[in-house]
């Protein structure tokens, strides 16, 4: 099977545990609804974390490097398939060694291709190394996991590894802002105080959530006055909707740090939510969805044609966000129960017109001429 056509199961795979994930999400939220598995409630957190945005990112790099390298398979593609097994068999089987060991073995095979990538273009730039330290924490929760530290313990190695994650790719997208040396070692500096809280966690979970927390918040201040849709903003079409749903995730970003400074070490309950899912909604799937139409056509080879509709599902999702923390902060629970609901129909809402935007999508003939 060449890369071509193996990105589309592993693709395929992404959303079945998108699917799943959020059938764990609204039963956590207090829906009744059937269990396919009596263990998927218990996984929401490892399911999406791993198995979704895990085998995402590990596909997208590996698509990447497998048309840098021009070759019809590239090993790259191992760390994805590794991360997916891991979902499949926490869907089929729960929290089994073997899910663990698949999401280890798959982040540590991420962390081997940006190496690989970076020494092999003889390029360790600071976005490289920012990816790679994402990566590193991606597996240094998921070691954690193995050893049999519980999730509130494992989360913030995870959440760190999707901030790093974006923050790199950030950075790589803004190079044409070019930034200087200081503002370079000024994001260096946040990311280093994020960094040192999250492994502090580990030690101290009251001393490091805080320090994380402060390091969420200036990375998001950085971000917000030195990433490129600051200005990109100003535009028009896609490069508006883009950079808005940047703008709005990075304020998500600080408030989920400004929670953590405040609230530190919480194990479970409303607090811990409104915690992880300021970060983990607010802030992730805003990501998702202002990169999504350019991820998609490089995964799949469909473009997604933008329409003004998808500030609708936008809108909706950081409305169910606002819901969320009220309900998490105030214990509401009927709130929060509905925000679970709301949520979930802002991603379904941003798939359908996503289908959309590709059926609709003219071939180049039936495009009028420049």
């Amino acid at each position: 099977m060449t890369p071509s056509t193996l990105r589309f199961p592993l693709f395929g795979l992404v959303i079945l545990m998108l699917f799943a994930g959020g059938w764990a999400a609204l039963q956590r939220a207090g829906w009744l609804l059937p269990a396919p598995t009596p263990t998927l409630i218990g996984l929401h957190g490892p399911l999406m974390m791993g198995g979704l945005f895990g085998t995402l990112i590990a596909l997208e790099r590996a698509v990447a490097v497998a048309a840098l390298s021009r070759k019809n398979w590239h090993w790259a593609y191992i760390a994805p398939a590794l991360s997916a097994c891991g979902g499949l068999i926490l869907l089929v089987f729960g929290a089994h060694p073997a899910a663990r060991l698949c999401l280890l073995a798959g982040s540590g095979g991420l962390v081997l291709v940006y190496a690989y990538t970076a020494s092999t273009r003889h390029y360790w730039s600071l976005p490289t190394l920012i990816l790679c330290a994402g990566a590193v924490f991606w597996a240094l929760g998921n070691l954690l996991w193995v050893a049999g530290q519980p999730l509130y313990g494992v989360v913030h190695g995870w959440i760190a590894f999707l901030i790093l994650t974006i923050v790199g790719e950030r950075l790589e997208l803004s190079r044409v802002r070019r930034h200087s040396t200081r503002v370079e070692r000024l994001l260096m500096a946040t990311a280093l105080v994020y960094a040192v809280g999250v492994v502090v966690t580990v030690a101290s979970l009251e001393v490091g959530v805080r320090l994380a927390g402060a390091g969420q918040v200036l990375v998001a201040l950085w971000l917000l006055r030195f990433d490129v849709a600051g200005r990109s903003v100003r535009q028009t079409g896609l490069t508006r909707y883009i950079a808005v749903c940047l703008l709005t995730g990075y304020i998500w970003l600080m408030l989920g740090g400004l929670l953590g400074i405040m609230l530190g070490a919480v194990y479970a309950g409303f607090q811990y939510d409104a915690i992880i899912h300021a970060v983990a909604v607010g802030f992730v799937l805003s990501m998702v969805f202002g990169h999504a139409p350019l991820i998609i056509p490089a995964l799949t080879g469909h473009q997604v044609a933008f329409r003004p509709a998808f500030y609708a599902p936008l809108v909706l999702l950081h409305l169910s966000v606002l819901l969320r923390e009220y309900s998490s902060l105030a214990l509401n629970f009927d709130g929060r129960k509905w925000a679970g609901a709301l949520n979930a129909s802002a991603v379904l809402l941003f798939m359908a017109l996503v289908i959309y935007a590709i059926v609709t999508q003219r071939s180049p003939a039936d495009r009028p001429a420049a």
